[in-house]
């Protein structure tokens, strides 16, 4: 018999619908994108970055970042052209984590969800819970790096 875990985690899964934005207004915002996660220190794309081994490749042609940690992978994969995505239904482009509390660990998730959802309404699909708080916290870190224009 296994002990009962104090921590209950569960999937953030958010999924690009390229069929929902023109490849024009997709790049511009992979270039906002892009430049925003250049700035960012590790500890404004994870909390507790000490306790995560981040590996990130911000290039002209991808995104690709994992937050390692003992138990959990997180991870963004974007690319500028829509044509790269293999499924042009829907197609995973973050993954993370969140605990019984519908926390998220990393805020550049919830940054990167805010960006898109309010840049090309109805382009992605979130499947999980996101926080009202974390997505009132992401929109000050963006309003604060003029990110957003409301």
């Amino acid at each position: 018999m296994q002990p009962d875990s104090p921590l209950e985690l569960e999937a953030l899964e958010v999924y690009l619908q390229p069929s929902m934005t023109s490849q024009q207004d997709w790049k511009q915002l992979y270039c906002k994108m892009m430049q925003y996660i250049k700035n960012l220190d590790d500890d404004a794309i994870v909390h507790y970055p000490e306790k995560a081994e981040i590996e990130s490749i911000v290039k002209l042609h991808h995104i690709h970042i994992q937050i390692k940690r003992s138990f959990t992978t997180d991870v963004i994969l974007l690319y500028p052209e829509l044509s790269s995505y293999v499924n042009q239904e829907e197609t995973l482009i973050l993954l993370g984590v969140s605990n019984n509390h519908g926390k998220v660990s990393t805020p550049l998730i919830i940054d990167i969800i805010v960006l898109i959802q309010s840049t090309i309404p109805g382009a992605i699909l979130i499947k999980g819970y996101l926080h009202p708080n974390d997505w009132e916290k992401s929109m000050r870190r963006l309003q604060k790096q003029d990110m957003l224009l409301f």
